[in-house]
């Protein structure tokens, strides 16, 4: 099993989105972007819808956070589901707080 890590995302993921100096493998870890999601939830008050899509071009992930209050999907996609919600998530968090 191939692993997908994007560091600048993981970076900005732990200092932005979540305040925290320490750097963990969101993108590569479904622990760690499960971390991530109830952060997402509990602060921006978003829901998270997670799809998998398999064919003849492999798989793709897709995740995408919808915020009630703000009537709006925010999606990432990626060739692993944590890639795809860290993705999302930063999306999400761009749109909502800037």
């Amino acid at each position: 099993m191939q692993e997908y890590v994007d560091h600048d995302l993981d970076r900005y993921i732990a200092r932005v989105i979540l305040g925290d100096p320490g750097v963990r493998p969101f993108t590569s870890s479904m622990t760690e972007a499960w971390r991530l999601v109830r952060h997402m939830i509990k602060k921006h008050y978003v829901e998270l819808k997670l799809d998998m899509y398999l064919g003849v071009s492999g798989e793709q992930w897709v995740a995408s956070f919808y915020s009630p209050s703000h009537c709006a999907r925010f999606e990432g996609r990626g060739p692993s589901a944590s890639l795809a919600i860290c993705r999302a998530a930063k999306e999400a968090y761009t749109n909502l707080t800037g």
